[in-house]
């Protein structure tokens, strides 16, 4: 079994070496839209060394078009060396997929973004009529007009950004959807919050009235803590999703720039954190029980070594209670002369169907 695998593994797919700027091997176009397809192309890369590739595959086997797109791209070394500035447009006629492959020099140009749009609103409309050099054509057009044009990418982002926009009853749909699930699980991660912090406060009244022993007190403010722990992620997930979304598509912040202001400004570090748990799972729990022993009636403190109150214990720290907290834990993926530069992709791009 494992040298079938491996002899599928490596026979899988003997991916083409390119000899021309334009290879159609699926015969999309008629010889005449082959020949002007090459000389857009190759008078292109001569006047600025961008090399931009179009291949046509009858069928992708078993690979995947980014895959195959990906292996084609580095076999090839499309682009030049040190500029990486190569483009790949794939296109699979039997499984009517394509895709767009980008050099890492022109990814800060051409973005996936970019790609995706010119995919979606140029290219697949063409393809599905049939007309596979029309959209080829008109795709390179506009990949070239993005690479020449500074002014022409600021309108392709604007019209990105109106493309992305959400209205305002989808804003108050999606914010009322979020409100419902956020509502649910912190309802939930609140309770069981708030349980998990009176028994905390139970614990160290008992502590210091000997009513809980000394020996057991560690343990028990162990099964509190996980008590409490557990609890968080229902409690601050759903509210930081909650806030990010508003931020993000009702008062348009970007969400990546706030969190790395966040992570910069040195709020967040590990003294910071370490004062925060302290303070309140040690210093504040113990406030509040002296404050709550003297408010209820004046109970002297002292400590017991080993032996605890029965029916405090039974009261605050049943043994229900706490497996509870854990039960809900355990319960709740044209040229025959063209050649690569030497060039790579990381893979960045995008891919349609038609």
């Amino acid at each position: 079994m494992c040298f079938v695998c491996f002899f599928k593994t490596n026979g899988q797919e003997d991916y083409p070496i390119l000899k021309e700027i334009v290879t159609d091997k699926a015969n999309l176009f008629t010889n005449n839209e082959l020949l002007q397809l090459q000389q857009k192309l190759t008078t292109y890369e001569s006047e600025t060394t961008h090399q931009i590739v179009v291949l046509t595959i009858n069928d992708l086997g078993n690979d995947t078009v980014e895959n195959y797109a990906y292996r084609v791209f580095n076999k090839n070394k499309l682009g030049q060396k040190e500029a990486d500035n190569g483009l790949l447009i794939l296109i699979a006629k039997n499984n009517r997929k394509f895709r767009i492959e980008v050099g890492d020099g022109l990814t800060p140009i051409i973005t996936d973004a970019f790609a995706s749009r010119i995919i979606r609103n140029i290219m697949t409309p063409e393809f599905k009529d049939g007309d596979f050099y029309k959209g080829v054509d008109s795709g390179t057009s506009e990949v070239i007009k993005l690479i020449d044009d500074p002014k022409y990418r600021d309108e392709f982002t604007n019209l990105i950004e109106e493309d992305g926009k959400i209205p305002l009853w989808g804003k108050i749909l999606l914010m009322l959807c979020i409100g419902l699930f956020v509502s649910i699980f912190v309802g939930v991660g609140g309770m069981l919050f708030i349980k998990g912090y009176k028994q905390l406060i139970n614990l160290y009244i008992g502590l210091i009235t000997g009513k809980v022993s000394v020996l057991m007190f560690p343990l028990l403010l162990i099964q509190t803590v996980i008590m409490m722990a557990f609890s968080l992620p229902f409690l601050l997930m759903p509210l930081a999703l909650f806030i990010g979304v508003f931020l993000q598509f009702v008062l348009g912040y970007d969400i990546e720039v706030i969190g790395k202001s966040i992570i910069d400004s040195g709020y967040i570090n590990l003294t910071n954190v370490i004062i925060l748990i302290v303070s309140a799972f040690i210093i504040s729990p113990i406030i509040i029980s002296f404050l709550t022993r003297s408010k209820k009636r004046y109970q002297p403190i002292k400590l017991s070594l080993a032996k605890s109150n029965k029916s405090y214990m039974s009261k605050h720290f049943s043994s229900g209670g706490v497996s509870s907290g854990s039960s809900s834990y355990s319960s709740s993926s044209s040229s025959s002369s063209f050649s690569g530069g030497g060039g790579s992709s990381s893979g960045g791009g995008a891919s349609g169907s038609w």
